[in-house]
């Protein structure tokens, strides 16, 4: 599987260089609510709400055998690019592709919370989250 985040229509496209242990879960929730009648309490079906999705692994900041091909070795180039984007207000975009390269998901983001800090290997771990982004539609 590989985890690919893009910006500005592949202005800048990154392969993540390790693959978080727990896969990246997309959680869907819905807006249903409930309210009393006199037929006793009844369920409204709502429409979806955004996607979240949260994950946390680390950056390497050396050369190791074991990550992704197409990836960056130097782990600030994460922290760069999800700082970029969260700071410009700008969505980024997420794909999972799986290892038959089909693509599982696709779909933009706003980076919610983006942590990290050095651990002892010099290595750069973090935690993201993600809320889904919905393109405002002109109206014709």
């Amino acid at each position: 599987m590989d985890i690919i985040f893009s910006a500005n229509n592949n202005e800048q496209v990154l392969t993540l260089p390790i693959i978080p242990e727990n896969t990246p879960e997309l959680s869907q929730g819905y807006k249903n609510s409930t309210f009393e009648s006199i037929n006793g309490e009844l369920n409204l079906i709502g429409t979806k709400a955004l996607r979240t999705v949260s994950f946390s692994c680390f950056f390497p900041n050396k050369k190791y055998k074991f990550i992704r091909p197409k990836s960056k070795e130097d782990g600030w180039v994460y922290v760069a690019f999800f700082n970029k984007y969260a700071n410009n207000k700008m969505p980024i975009r997420m794909i999972l592709v799986d290892n038959d390269n089909r693509e599982i998901s696709n779909m933009a983001y706003t980076v919610e919370s983006f942590n990290c800090f050095v651990d002892r290997q010099g290595d750069i771990q973090y935690s993201l989250d993600l809320k889904e982004y919905r393109f405002p539609k002109a109206k014709k």
